[in-house]
Protein backbone atom coordinates (compact mmCIF):
# COMPACT_ATOMS: atom_id res chain seq x y z
CA UNK A 1 0.00 0.00 0.00
CA UNK A 2 1.50 3.31 -1.05
CA UNK A 3 2.41 5.57 1.92
CA UNK A 4 1.62 9.06 2.34
CA UNK A 5 4.10 11.88 4.31
CA UNK A 6 3.32 12.80 7.52
CA UNK A 7 2.20 16.04 9.03
CA UNK A 8 5.45 17.61 9.48
CA UNK A 9 7.43 16.96 6.47
CA UNK A 10 6.35 17.32 2.43
CA UNK A 11 7.78 14.51 -0.20
CA UNK A 12 8.53 15.77 -3.38
CA UNK A 13 8.98 13.61 -7.08
CA UNK A 14 11.61 15.45 -8.96
CA UNK A 15 11.11 14.15 -12.94
CA UNK A 16 14.12 15.14 -14.78
CA UNK A 17 17.65 15.77 -14.28
CA UNK A 18 19.81 15.81 -10.97
CA UNK A 19 20.03 19.50 -11.23
CA UNK A 20 16.05 20.26 -10.98
CA UNK A 21 16.08 18.45 -7.48
CA UNK A 22 18.76 20.80 -6.05
CA UNK A 23 16.29 23.98 -6.58
CA UNK A 24 13.61 21.74 -3.66
CA UNK A 25 14.54 23.51 -0.80
CA UNK A 26 15.30 21.25 2.50
CA UNK A 27 12.49 22.46 4.71
CA UNK A 28 9.10 24.77 4.08
CA UNK A 29 7.03 26.44 6.35
CA UNK A 30 9.16 24.40 9.55
CA UNK A 31 8.12 21.45 7.56
CA UNK A 32 11.27 19.25 6.83
CA UNK A 33 11.03 18.19 2.99
CA UNK A 34 12.31 14.77 1.44
CA UNK A 35 12.41 13.93 -2.38
CA UNK A 36 12.75 11.59 -4.80
CA UNK A 37 14.40 11.79 -8.03
CA UNK A 38 12.84 9.74 -11.01
CA UNK A 39 14.36 9.69 -14.33
CA UNK A 40 10.51 10.03 -16.11
CA UNK A 41 7.24 9.45 -15.88
CA UNK A 42 7.35 5.62 -16.24
CA UNK A 43 9.51 5.56 -12.95
CA UNK A 44 7.38 7.85 -11.37
CA UNK A 45 4.57 5.51 -11.87
CA UNK A 46 6.85 2.76 -10.25
CA UNK A 47 7.75 4.69 -7.36
CA UNK A 48 4.43 5.87 -6.33
CA UNK A 49 3.30 2.18 -5.64
CA UNK A 50 5.62 2.88 -2.80
CA UNK A 51 4.93 6.25 -2.04
CA UNK A 52 2.38 8.93 -3.20
CA UNK A 53 4.24 12.10 -3.02
CA UNK A 54 2.62 15.46 -2.10
CA UNK A 55 4.13 17.34 -4.87
CA UNK A 56 5.71 16.62 -8.55
CA UNK A 57 8.27 18.78 -9.70
CA UNK A 58 8.26 17.88 -13.27
CA UNK A 59 11.12 19.27 -16.17
CA UNK A 60 9.68 20.60 -19.14
CA UNK A 61 11.19 17.74 -21.50
CA UNK A 62 9.53 15.32 -19.52
CA UNK A 63 5.61 16.96 -19.55
CA UNK A 64 4.49 15.77 -22.90
CA UNK A 65 0.66 14.90 -23.44
CA UNK A 66 0.81 11.59 -22.74
CA UNK A 67 2.84 11.40 -19.72
CA UNK A 68 1.10 14.27 -18.22
CA UNK A 69 -2.40 12.97 -19.07
CA UNK A 70 -1.30 9.23 -17.62
CA UNK A 71 -0.59 10.99 -14.49
CA UNK A 72 -3.44 12.93 -14.36
CA UNK A 73 -5.34 9.53 -14.93
CA UNK A 74 -3.86 7.67 -12.46
CA UNK A 75 -3.53 10.67 -9.59
CA UNK A 76 -6.26 12.83 -10.77
CA UNK A 77 -5.61 15.06 -7.22
CA UNK A 78 -1.48 14.64 -7.61
CA UNK A 79 -0.44 18.30 -8.02
CA UNK A 80 2.39 18.49 -11.11
CA UNK A 81 4.53 21.82 -11.40
CA UNK A 82 6.04 21.92 -14.82
CA UNK A 83 10.04 23.56 -14.64
CA UNK A 84 10.70 24.92 -17.94
CA UNK A 85 13.57 27.61 -19.24
CA UNK A 86 12.19 30.47 -21.12
CA UNK A 87 8.19 28.70 -21.82
CA UNK A 88 6.30 30.47 -24.44
CA UNK A 89 3.08 31.18 -23.51
CA UNK A 90 1.24 28.61 -25.36
CA UNK A 91 3.78 26.24 -23.91
CA UNK A 92 2.00 27.41 -20.79
CA UNK A 93 -1.49 27.50 -21.61
CA UNK A 94 -0.86 23.81 -23.25
CA UNK A 95 0.77 22.51 -19.60
CA UNK A 96 -2.19 23.86 -17.93
CA UNK A 97 -4.91 22.40 -20.03
CA UNK A 98 -3.35 18.92 -19.75
CA UNK A 99 -3.91 19.21 -15.93
CA UNK A 100 -0.11 20.88 -14.46
CA UNK A 101 -1.02 22.88 -11.65
CA UNK A 102 1.44 25.30 -11.57
CA UNK A 103 4.32 25.95 -14.29
CA UNK A 104 7.52 28.10 -13.16
CA UNK A 105 10.18 29.72 -14.96
CA UNK A 106 14.08 28.16 -14.62
CA UNK A 107 16.23 31.41 -16.59
CA UNK A 108 16.64 33.16 -13.35
CA UNK A 109 15.03 31.38 -11.21
CA UNK A 110 11.45 31.64 -9.27
CA UNK A 111 11.37 33.19 -5.83
CA UNK A 112 8.09 32.08 -5.15
CA UNK A 113 9.02 28.25 -5.53
CA UNK A 114 9.03 27.53 -2.14
CA UNK A 115 5.69 29.24 -1.77
CA UNK A 116 4.36 27.45 -5.30
CA UNK A 117 5.70 23.85 -3.56
CA UNK A 118 3.79 24.29 -0.39
CA UNK A 119 0.86 25.77 -1.88
CA UNK A 120 0.46 22.68 -3.95
CA UNK A 121 1.37 20.34 -1.44
CA UNK A 122 -1.22 21.45 0.95
CA UNK A 123 -3.59 21.80 -1.71
CA UNK A 124 -3.10 18.10 -2.16
CA UNK A 125 -3.43 17.17 0.92
CA UNK A 126 -7.02 18.68 1.84
CA UNK A 127 -8.16 16.75 -0.98
CA UNK A 128 -6.95 13.40 0.47
CA UNK A 129 -8.50 14.11 3.44
CA UNK A 130 -11.67 15.32 1.89
CA UNK A 131 -11.74 11.72 -0.21
CA UNK A 132 -11.72 10.02 3.09
CA UNK A 133 -14.19 11.57 5.13
CA UNK A 134 -16.27 11.57 2.15
CA UNK A 135 -15.39 7.79 1.84
CA UNK A 136 -16.51 7.61 5.61
CA UNK A 137 -19.32 9.50 5.17
CA UNK A 138 -20.47 7.32 2.48
CA UNK A 139 -20.22 4.39 4.20
CA UNK A 140 -23.37 5.72 6.36
CA UNK A 141 -21.99 5.99 9.56
CA UNK A 142 -19.20 7.63 10.40
CA UNK A 143 -17.69 11.46 9.65
CA UNK A 144 -13.95 11.76 11.33
CA UNK A 145 -13.97 10.60 15.03
CA UNK A 146 -18.03 10.99 15.23
CA UNK A 147 -20.25 7.37 14.89
CA UNK A 148 -23.72 7.19 14.25
CA UNK A 149 -26.60 6.20 11.54
CA UNK A 150 -29.77 7.93 12.76
CA UNK A 151 -30.76 10.25 10.45
CA UNK A 152 -30.22 13.30 12.31
CA UNK A 153 -26.23 12.38 12.96
CA UNK A 154 -26.62 12.28 8.83
CA UNK A 155 -27.76 15.41 8.87
CA UNK A 156 -24.99 16.51 11.13
CA UNK A 157 -22.56 15.06 8.63
CA UNK A 158 -24.60 16.43 5.55
CA UNK A 159 -23.87 19.85 7.70
CA UNK A 160 -20.31 19.81 8.52
CA UNK A 161 -19.45 19.37 4.27
CA UNK A 162 -21.76 21.96 3.57
CA UNK A 163 -19.92 24.43 5.42
CA UNK A 164 -16.45 22.87 6.18
CA UNK A 165 -14.79 24.64 2.42
CA UNK A 166 -16.29 27.96 4.26
CA UNK A 167 -15.03 30.70 7.14
CA UNK A 168 -18.93 30.73 8.36
CA UNK A 169 -19.45 30.94 12.30
CA UNK A 170 -21.34 27.92 13.54
CA UNK A 171 -22.79 27.52 16.93
CA UNK A 172 -22.75 24.11 18.14
CA UNK A 173 -25.47 23.11 21.06
CA UNK A 174 -26.81 19.91 22.58
CA UNK A 175 -26.09 18.16 26.15
CA UNK A 176 -23.26 17.58 27.76
CA UNK A 177 -21.09 14.52 26.15
CA UNK A 178 -23.43 14.88 22.98
CA UNK A 179 -19.59 14.99 20.57
CA UNK A 180 -19.91 18.80 20.29
CA UNK A 181 -16.14 19.14 19.78
CA UNK A 182 -15.61 16.35 17.42
CA UNK A 183 -18.09 17.89 15.19
CA UNK A 184 -16.26 21.38 15.38
CA UNK A 185 -13.03 19.09 14.96
CA UNK A 186 -14.10 17.48 11.96
CA UNK A 187 -15.37 20.52 10.46
CA UNK A 188 -11.91 22.17 10.89
CA UNK A 189 -10.04 18.93 9.09
CA UNK A 190 -12.59 19.13 6.44
CA UNK A 191 -11.77 22.70 5.85
CA UNK A 192 -8.91 24.44 4.21
CA UNK A 193 -7.22 25.36 7.18
CA UNK A 194 -6.67 21.63 8.49
CA UNK A 195 -2.98 22.43 8.53
CA UNK A 196 -3.76 25.10 11.09
CA UNK A 197 -4.14 24.44 14.56
CA UNK A 198 -7.31 23.55 16.15
CA UNK A 199 -7.56 25.34 19.91
CA UNK A 200 -10.31 24.51 22.13
CA UNK A 201 -11.04 26.82 24.95
CA UNK A 202 -13.03 25.40 27.67
CA UNK A 203 -14.67 28.68 28.80
CA UNK A 204 -15.86 26.99 31.84
CA UNK A 205 -13.25 25.17 33.24
CA UNK A 206 -11.00 28.59 33.18
CA UNK A 207 -11.33 31.16 36.25
CA UNK A 208 -13.53 33.92 34.98
CA UNK A 209 -10.83 36.34 35.66
CA UNK A 210 -8.25 34.72 33.74
CA UNK A 211 -10.10 33.61 30.93
CA UNK A 212 -9.43 36.96 28.88
CA UNK A 213 -5.56 36.36 29.25
CA UNK A 214 -6.17 32.90 27.84
CA UNK A 215 -8.09 34.30 25.01
CA UNK A 216 -6.02 37.20 23.99
CA UNK A 217 -3.31 37.17 25.79
CA UNK A 218 -1.18 39.39 28.26
CA UNK A 219 2.28 41.62 28.04
CA UNK A 220 4.92 41.20 30.41
CA UNK A 221 3.93 42.92 33.89
CA UNK A 222 -0.05 43.03 32.75
CA UNK A 223 -1.25 41.65 36.19
CA UNK A 224 0.95 40.77 39.12
CA UNK A 225 1.82 37.10 38.42
CA UNK A 226 2.39 37.94 34.66
CA UNK A 227 5.89 37.35 34.62
CA UNK A 228 6.19 37.01 30.74
CA UNK A 229 4.40 37.78 27.63
CA UNK A 230 1.52 35.31 27.06
CA UNK A 231 0.10 34.30 23.53
CA UNK A 232 -3.19 33.77 23.69
CA UNK A 233 -5.35 31.15 21.78
CA UNK A 234 -6.79 33.61 19.20
CA UNK A 235 -3.14 34.42 18.11
CA UNK A 236 -2.58 30.66 18.55
CA UNK A 237 -5.15 29.86 16.45
CA UNK A 238 -3.63 31.86 13.06
CA UNK A 239 -4.60 29.59 10.14
CA UNK A 240 -6.71 27.52 11.79
CA UNK A 241 -9.97 27.17 14.20
CA UNK A 242 -11.20 28.73 17.75
CA UNK A 243 -13.29 26.58 19.25
CA UNK A 244 -15.28 28.54 22.03
CA UNK A 245 -16.53 25.99 24.15
CA UNK A 246 -19.55 26.43 26.89
CA UNK A 247 -19.30 30.08 25.52
CA UNK A 248 -22.59 31.10 27.40
CA UNK A 249 -20.07 30.92 30.18
CA UNK A 250 -18.54 33.62 29.43
CA UNK A 251 -19.53 37.21 30.92
CA UNK A 252 -20.65 40.04 29.63
CA UNK A 253 -18.12 42.36 29.84
CA UNK A 254 -15.86 39.77 27.73
CA UNK A 255 -19.10 38.58 25.70
CA UNK A 256 -18.44 42.37 24.41
CA UNK A 257 -14.67 41.88 23.44
CA UNK A 258 -15.09 38.41 21.86
CA UNK A 259 -18.12 40.14 19.40
CA UNK A 260 -15.26 42.80 18.43
CA UNK A 261 -12.84 39.79 17.75
CA UNK A 262 -15.79 38.12 15.55
CA UNK A 263 -16.43 41.21 13.42
CA UNK A 264 -13.08 42.35 12.65
CA UNK A 265 -10.52 39.52 13.90
CA UNK A 266 -8.70 42.21 15.80
CA UNK A 267 -7.73 41.94 19.74
CA UNK A 268 -5.71 43.33 22.32
CA UNK A 269 -3.17 41.52 24.58
CA UNK A 270 -3.83 42.02 28.59
CA UNK A 271 -1.77 45.02 29.38
CA UNK A 272 -1.18 46.26 26.01
CA UNK A 273 -1.88 48.73 23.60
CA UNK A 274 -1.12 47.08 20.13
CA UNK A 275 -3.99 45.84 17.92
CA UNK A 276 -2.93 42.38 16.31
CA UNK A 277 -5.16 41.34 13.26
CA UNK A 278 -5.22 37.24 12.62
CA UNK A 279 -7.34 34.92 10.39
CA UNK A 280 -9.10 31.85 11.77
CA UNK A 281 -12.23 30.58 11.76
CA UNK A 282 -14.25 30.60 14.76
CA UNK A 283 -16.61 28.01 16.06
CA UNK A 284 -18.66 28.35 19.67
CA UNK A 285 -20.89 25.48 21.81
CA UNK A 286 -22.80 25.05 24.39
CA UNK A 287 -24.34 22.67 26.74
CA UNK A 288 -27.68 24.87 26.69
CA UNK A 289 -30.38 26.22 24.70
CA UNK A 290 -28.73 29.33 23.35
CA UNK A 291 -32.13 31.35 23.13
CA UNK A 292 -33.05 30.32 26.60
CA UNK A 293 -30.27 32.04 27.43
CA UNK A 294 -30.62 35.17 25.66
CA UNK A 295 -33.34 35.58 26.89
CA UNK A 296 -32.80 35.42 30.24
CA UNK A 297 -29.94 37.76 29.67
CA UNK A 298 -26.65 35.34 30.14
CA UNK A 299 -25.64 35.64 26.40
CA UNK A 300 -25.59 38.64 24.71
CA UNK A 301 -28.14 39.18 21.65
CA UNK A 302 -25.63 40.88 19.25
CA UNK A 303 -23.15 37.87 20.26
CA UNK A 304 -25.90 35.03 19.31
CA UNK A 305 -26.29 36.66 16.10
CA UNK A 306 -22.78 36.59 14.90
CA UNK A 307 -22.11 32.85 15.93
CA UNK A 308 -25.55 31.10 15.06
CA UNK A 309 -24.69 31.67 11.68
CA UNK A 310 -24.76 28.23 10.86
CA UNK A 311 -26.55 26.51 13.67
CA UNK A 312 -25.91 22.41 14.91
CA UNK A 313 -27.91 20.99 17.53
CA UNK A 314 -26.43 17.47 19.21
CA UNK A 315 -29.59 15.51 20.52
CA UNK A 316 -29.18 13.04 23.67
CA UNK A 317 -28.68 9.75 23.38
CA UNK A 318 -31.82 9.09 24.53
CA UNK A 319 -33.14 10.63 21.48
CA UNK A 320 -31.43 8.43 18.99
CA UNK A 321 -31.09 5.15 20.25
CA UNK A 322 -30.32 3.92 16.83
CA UNK A 323 -26.95 4.99 17.33
CA UNK A 324 -25.85 3.59 20.65
CA UNK A 325 -25.19 -0.07 19.96
CA UNK A 326 -23.05 1.18 16.87
CA UNK A 327 -21.09 3.63 19.19
CA UNK A 328 -20.86 0.80 21.91
CA UNK A 329 -19.07 -1.51 19.45
CA UNK A 330 -17.05 1.32 17.92
CA UNK A 331 -15.51 2.35 21.51
CA UNK A 332 -15.22 -1.84 22.24
CA UNK A 333 -12.99 -2.28 19.56
CA UNK A 334 -10.87 1.30 20.33
CA UNK A 335 -11.17 0.15 24.01
CA UNK A 336 -9.80 -3.32 23.24
CA UNK A 337 -6.91 -2.01 20.73
CA UNK A 338 -6.13 0.18 23.82
CA UNK A 339 -5.42 -2.35 26.60
CA UNK A 340 -4.62 -5.32 23.82
CA UNK A 341 -7.70 -7.45 24.95
CA UNK A 342 -10.01 -8.92 22.29
CA UNK A 343 -13.84 -8.59 22.62
CA UNK A 344 -16.11 -9.83 19.90
CA UNK A 345 -19.80 -8.23 20.30
CA UNK A 346 -22.85 -7.72 23.11
CA UNK A 347 -24.93 -10.58 23.59
CA UNK A 348 -28.22 -9.86 23.47
CA UNK A 349 -28.87 -9.17 26.70
CA UNK A 350 -26.01 -6.56 26.64
CA UNK A 351 -28.22 -5.14 24.31
CA UNK A 352 -31.02 -4.57 25.78
CA UNK A 353 -29.40 -3.01 29.00
CA UNK A 354 -27.75 -0.54 26.60
CA UNK A 355 -31.38 0.59 25.34
CA UNK A 356 -33.03 0.21 28.31
CA UNK A 357 -30.79 2.75 30.06
CA UNK A 358 -31.06 6.65 29.24
CA UNK A 359 -27.68 7.62 28.64
CA UNK A 360 -27.84 11.13 31.27
CA UNK A 361 -23.75 11.73 30.54
CA UNK A 362 -24.61 10.56 26.64
CA UNK A 363 -21.16 9.74 24.47
CA UNK A 364 -19.10 9.86 26.84
CA UNK A 365 -20.62 8.12 29.22
CA UNK A 366 -21.39 5.31 27.26
CA UNK A 367 -17.77 5.70 26.05
CA UNK A 368 -16.36 5.48 29.46
CA UNK A 369 -18.93 2.44 30.52
CA UNK A 370 -17.34 0.89 27.64
CA UNK A 371 -13.70 1.02 28.42
CA UNK A 372 -14.37 0.10 32.50
CA UNK A 373 -15.92 -3.03 30.77
CA UNK A 374 -13.36 -3.94 29.04
CA UNK A 375 -10.38 -2.95 31.73
CA UNK A 376 -12.09 -4.93 34.65
CA UNK A 377 -13.23 -8.32 32.06
CA UNK A 378 -11.35 -11.19 30.72
CA UNK A 379 -14.02 -12.48 28.03
CA UNK A 380 -14.45 -12.14 24.11
CA UNK A 381 -18.28 -11.00 24.89
CA UNK A 382 -20.14 -8.30 26.80
CA UNK A 383 -22.55 -9.50 29.21
CA UNK A 384 -25.08 -7.79 31.43
CA UNK A 385 -23.45 -8.05 34.71
CA UNK A 386 -19.70 -6.84 33.47
CA UNK A 387 -21.87 -3.64 33.37
CA UNK A 388 -21.74 -1.06 36.28
CA UNK A 389 -24.02 -1.77 39.25
CA UNK A 390 -25.75 1.56 38.80
CA UNK A 391 -26.73 1.12 35.23
CA UNK A 392 -27.66 -2.34 35.90
CA UNK A 393 -30.30 -0.85 38.46
CA UNK A 394 -31.41 1.56 36.60
CA UNK A 395 -32.75 -0.21 33.96
CA UNK A 396 -34.81 -3.15 36.38
CA UNK A 397 -38.02 -2.99 35.47
CA UNK A 398 -37.76 -1.06 32.26
CA UNK A 399 -38.00 -2.95 28.48
CA UNK A 400 -37.86 -2.10 24.97
CA UNK A 401 -39.55 -4.09 22.23
CA UNK A 402 -38.13 -7.33 20.73
CA UNK A 403 -37.18 -5.66 17.41
CA UNK A 404 -35.57 -3.05 18.78
CA UNK A 405 -33.09 -5.20 20.06
CA UNK A 406 -32.82 -7.49 16.97
CA UNK A 407 -32.23 -4.32 15.11
CA UNK A 408 -29.76 -3.30 17.46
CA UNK A 409 -27.85 -6.71 16.87
CA UNK A 410 -28.03 -6.15 13.29
CA UNK A 411 -26.08 -2.51 13.64
CA UNK A 412 -23.62 -4.75 14.73
CA UNK A 413 -23.63 -7.46 12.55
CA UNK A 414 -23.66 -4.74 10.19
CA UNK A 415 -20.43 -3.59 11.79
CA UNK A 416 -18.77 -7.01 11.57
CA UNK A 417 -19.65 -7.99 8.01
CA UNK A 418 -17.80 -7.85 4.98
CA UNK A 419 -15.96 -11.07 6.44
CA UNK A 420 -15.07 -13.40 4.32
CA UNK A 421 -14.39 -17.40 4.83
CA UNK A 422 -12.81 -20.39 3.21
CA UNK A 423 -15.57 -22.76 2.13
CA UNK A 424 -16.10 -25.77 4.91
CA UNK A 425 -15.25 -29.26 2.70
CA UNK A 426 -18.82 -30.42 3.70
CA UNK A 427 -21.25 -28.10 3.06
CA UNK A 428 -23.21 -29.03 6.24
CA UNK A 429 -20.51 -29.47 8.78
CA UNK A 430 -20.80 -28.02 11.54
CA UNK A 431 -17.55 -26.33 13.09
CA UNK A 432 -16.15 -25.05 16.60
CA UNK A 433 -16.15 -21.30 16.16
CA UNK A 434 -12.59 -20.56 17.27
CA UNK A 435 -12.37 -23.32 13.40
CA UNK A 436 -14.44 -20.74 11.92
CA UNK A 437 -12.97 -17.64 12.73
CA UNK A 438 -9.63 -19.24 12.08
CA UNK A 439 -10.68 -19.83 8.80
CA UNK A 440 -12.02 -16.57 8.52
CA UNK A 441 -9.07 -14.64 8.94
CA UNK A 442 -6.78 -17.14 7.09
CA UNK A 443 -8.95 -16.32 3.97
CA UNK A 444 -9.24 -12.58 4.29
CA UNK A 445 -5.26 -12.45 5.17
CA UNK A 446 -4.81 -15.01 1.89
CA UNK A 447 -7.52 -12.70 -0.26
CA UNK A 448 -5.59 -9.52 0.17
CA UNK A 449 -2.23 -10.83 -0.89
CA UNK A 450 -0.88 -10.86 2.97
CA UNK A 451 -1.89 -7.09 3.37
CA UNK A 452 -2.53 -7.19 7.23
CA UNK A 453 -4.18 -3.12 7.23
CA UNK A 454 -6.57 -4.66 4.55
CA UNK A 455 -7.33 -7.63 5.90
CA UNK A 456 -8.27 -6.05 9.10
CA UNK A 457 -10.61 -3.41 7.76
CA UNK A 458 -11.93 -6.61 5.75
CA UNK A 459 -12.73 -8.21 9.06
CA UNK A 460 -14.00 -5.19 10.97
CA UNK A 461 -11.06 -5.41 13.32
CA UNK A 462 -8.29 -3.08 14.55
CA UNK A 463 -4.60 -4.40 13.48
CA UNK A 464 -3.51 -4.67 16.73
CA UNK A 465 -7.01 -6.87 16.88
CA UNK A 466 -5.77 -9.21 14.29
CA UNK A 467 -1.93 -9.59 15.36
CA UNK A 468 -3.50 -10.93 17.94
CA UNK A 469 -5.42 -13.67 16.71
CA UNK A 470 -3.02 -14.43 14.31
CA UNK A 471 -0.57 -15.18 17.33
CA UNK A 472 -3.37 -16.71 18.66
CA UNK A 473 -3.63 -19.48 16.06
CA UNK A 474 -0.05 -19.58 15.18
CA UNK A 475 -0.38 -18.35 11.72
CA UNK A 476 1.79 -15.21 11.71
Amino acid sequence: MAQQATNNEVHVCVVGPQRLRRLVPAELAQRTVTTSLCEDTASLMRCTAERVPDVVLMDAGQAGRGPLERLRGTFPDLPVIVAARNPAVSDVVEWMRMGAEDVVALEAGDPNLDRRLLDAAEKHRLSVQVKQLNDAYERGGRLGDLVGISPVMHEVYRTIRSIAATDATALIWGESGTGKELVAHATHMLSPRSHGAFVPVNCAAIPKDLLESELFGHEKGAFTSADRQHIGSCERAHGGTLFLDEICEMDHGLQSKMLRFLQNRTFTRVGGTDNFEVDSRVIAATNKDPLQEVEAGRLRDDLYYRLNVVPIYLPPLRERPEDIPVLAQHFLEIMGEKYNKYFWDFSPEAVRLLLCYEWPGNVRELRNTIERIVVLANTDRVTPEMFPERIRKATVGRTVPPLAVEEALECIRAALQDRETEPAEEPDEVLPFAEVERRAILGAVKKCDGDISKAARKLGLSRATLYRKLDKYGVR
